[in-house]
């Protein structure tokens, strides 16, 4: 119960209570004053009795003050006696202490429930005090949902490997910090953070950019990019974040650790240039290697017929085929050479590319391999339409050219070749083996013979150089043609895939980029 205290009343009586009446009604908050009703003897409270009352409060509780003014509590409001509602008043009005709560309430008469921001004062006169409540229904949901968000927010940033996250209120001051932080700040732990202005904990020596930054970002601007700091490599976001309206009410930061893989990158960047400056020398020392084994071998094939010459009879006719074989070597030689420095070619001499009309080019082929193709009597079969692509023509020559002279030569002897050659373009994500865009468009080109066919575990070793599968006594070659159509392919950005069944032919399939978007991807 309570004790009495005396206090000298502080309402205004009178005239002015219209006046009060008026000023209480502008409030957007509700407004009650109650006033405590006393056992006799005891003089303890029993109950409040309302004595006067706002426009608000008269619409959420859903009467008019003249039903309101002069009722007690009990009779008006009997489910809140099941709280601590009028013990708090009660303590207010004895003691002359002012009290706030979150008070939840639900109103049945009006079916409002809502949570008030609830704050009684006393009057002073030890009999009445004033509760006005505002409604914060949508306050504090928006509080649980931040604070759920951050539990949520926080618990995501910091499983996240190698990443973490800043979030500042408009004041630039850090509300959130989690996950791994880089070393631009003043301190790593993320709970250090919070409650500080972030361009504080920035180290002095950065602080500018980041003021930059921070103040950028609540215009709406956002930024991307990468730096260093204290050993770090870090992709870096800082951005704005907005509410319903539209309106810059945050900063968002997020830093992704990025160092193992920039070290990595970088390591692939040094070992690719020392690869180009490795392949420079090779294909120079192929170069200038070729140039200069053919002089030799000239002088082998003239010295060769002044002996057949000259000194046939000496030598006779076993000394004549040793000259024959002699000669024969060196033009394997000189045509191996010569395969070897077309192909060193392939890489140093990198041309602009141009349009090129394949069914021309194709049809060019089987006219240059016609003396072949009679010899061979074989039969080729082009089937239009063939696409036109960008490319170096002479290095798509030489590869197709590879492609058609092998389907006429390894061929079984008593079988007539027969090779087809059909074209189609296709979707980048159809092709095998090659990374492409959905938007990039290839031409498949399919070379298909009858011939002796290739084992599949020779797929992969058919395209290395100077790699042969059968010897020079059953089919010529210099183990350097699929080598080379390889490396036009790979040129091209392409790929060149293969189905073959031993004995019955091979189907080769060329991939080569129709538009930019492949060649780009």
């Amino acid at each position: 119960m309570y004790s009495t205290s005396s206090v000298t009343p502080s309402l205004p009586n009178g005239p002015s209570e219209g006046l009060l009446q008026i000023a209480l009604d502008q409030s957007a908050s509700g407004i009650v004053v109650y006033e405590a009703i006393r056992e006799e003897e005891r003089k303890t409270i029993q109950s409040f009795k309302i004595i006067l009352v706002n426009k608000r409060a008269e619409q959420v509780i859903g009467l008019s003050r003249h039903e309101l003014i002069g009722q007690s509590v009990d009779k008006l409001f009997p489910s809140s006696y099941s709280t601590d509602l009028w013990e708090n008043v009660g303590r207010v009005i004895e003691t002359g202490i002012p009290h706030r709560q979150d008070f939840f309430y639900h109103v049945r008469r009006t079916n409002i429930a809502s949570w008030y921001d609830l704050v009684t004062e006393p009057v002073g006169d030890g009999k009445r005090a004033v509760v006005s409540f505002t409604d914060i229904s949508e306050l504090r949901l928006a509080r649980e949902t931040m604070l759920s968000d951050s539990i949520l927010f926080k618990a995501l940033s910091s499983t996240v490997p190698e990443v973490g996250v800043i979030v500042t209120n408009y004041f630039k001051k850090v509300m959130i910090a989690s996950g791994t932080l880089p070393g631009l700040l003043s301190s790593n732990d993320p709970e250090e953070l919070i409650g500080s202005p972030l361009e504080n904990c920035v180290l002095p020596e950065f602080r500018d950019d980041w003021r930059n930054y921070l103040g950028t970002a609540l215009t709406g601007e956002s930024h991307f990019f990468s730096d260093h700091w204290g050993g770090w490599r870090s992709e870096v976001y800082v951005g704005p974040v907005r509410n319903q309206q539209g309106n810059v009410v945050m900063i968002l930061i997020v830093f992704r650790n990025v160092t193992e893989q920039y070290r990595q990158q970088q390591a692939l960047i040094q070992s690719n240039a020392a690869l180009r400056q490795s392949n420079q020398s090779l294909e120079q020392f192929a170069y200038v290697a070729s140039h200069d084994l053919q002089e030799p071998l000239r002088k082998i094939r003239a010295f060769g017929d002044l002996l057949k010459a000259n000194y046939s009879k000496a030598i006779g006719n076993d000394g004549q085929g040793m000259i024959d074989r002699m000669q024969a070597a060196s033009d394997r030689m000189s045509t191996l050479i010569q395969s070897l420095l077309s192909y060193a070619r392939l890489s140093s001499e990198q041309k602009p590319q141009e349009v090129v009309h394949l069914e021309d080019l194709f049809n060019e082929l089987i006219l240059d391999l016609g003396v072949l193709i009679q010899e061979r009597k074989g039969v080729v079969r082009l089937k239009p339409p063939i696409p036109i692509i960008p490319g170096d023509e002479q290095q798509l020559r030489q590869l197709f050219q590879n492609l058609l002279t092998n389907a006429l030569k390894f061929v079984p002897a008593d079988r007539t070749p027969l090779i087809t050659i059909s074209a189609r373009v296709v979707e980048g994500p159809h092709v095998p083996n090659l990374a492409t865009s959905a938007e990039s468009l290839y031409a498949e080109i399919v070379v298909k013979d009858n011939g002796i066919g290739i084992e599949q575990a020779n797929y992969d070793k058919i395209f290395g150089l100077f790699n042969r599968l059968h010897g020079r006594q059953q089919f010529e070659g210099s183990g350097i043609g699929l080598a080379t159509t390889k490396k036009v392919v790979d040129n091209h950005k392409g790929t060149i895939t293969l189905e073959s069944e031993v004995g019955k032919g091979t189907e080769f399939r060329v991939y080569l980029p129709v538009n930019s978007v492949a060649t780009e991807s």
